[in-house]
């Protein structure tokens, strides 16, 4: 979530949010409506919401093919150098989980930043996971970094959370 409001700061967009809950309906509703829903709800211009749209877009299975994407879009884009330091932190941190789980698994974890989820509770990274070879099937786990979320008088507690889509893998499981 660094990443991705460093970004869109540095775009010159306040409404940090807003953009991630339009970004989070790309897989429902396709790139040309969430422009517009941009534009038309978020504060945003037609080059801001194609900006938006190409980080998005950005996958990547190991951390310094996300940087070199990142620092290439970022060269286009750049026009708050401050909010890319926010950005970098963020992607700094997704490389980092990203190469790590490539030492267990090479391959089974990919960043992917349209998974965005426009819940403002979730304060870090936030995952979906996926059967191989049922990708139809959909998200069958997810969740993701919550800083906030759970606190005892002035003390927080972070912690990471998930949802199973139970029905989804019994589904499956009966095919």
């Amino acid at each position: 979530r660094k990443l991705s409001e460093g970004f869109y700061r540095g775009l010159g967009l306040t409404d940090v949010e807003g953009v991630l809950r339009e970004i989070d309906k790309l897989d429902k509703i396709g790139a040309d409506e969430v422009a517009k829903l941009l534009v038309e709800g978020c504060g945003a211009d037609e080059n801001q919401a194609r900006a938006c749209l190409e980080l998005a877009e950005l996958t990547a299975a190991d951390g310094a093919e996300l940087s070199g994407k990142f620092d290439t879009l970022c060269e286009k884009h750049a026009n708050d150098s401050e909010a890319y330091v926010l950005a970098r932190q963020g992607l700094d941190t997704l490389a980092m989980i990203v190469d790590e789980a490539a030492r267990i698994r090479p391959g089974s974890v990919i960043a992917d930043l349209k998974i965005a989820r426009g819940l403002d509770y979730y304060t870090g990274s936030v995952y979906e996971t996926f059967l191989d070879g049922a990708a139809a099937l959909g998200s069958i786990c997810s969740g993701g970094r919550y800083d906030n979320l759970a606190s005892q008088g002035n003390r927080k507690y972070p912690g990471v959370g998930l949802s199973i889509g139970l029905s989804r893998l019994v589904s499956y499981m009966l095919h």
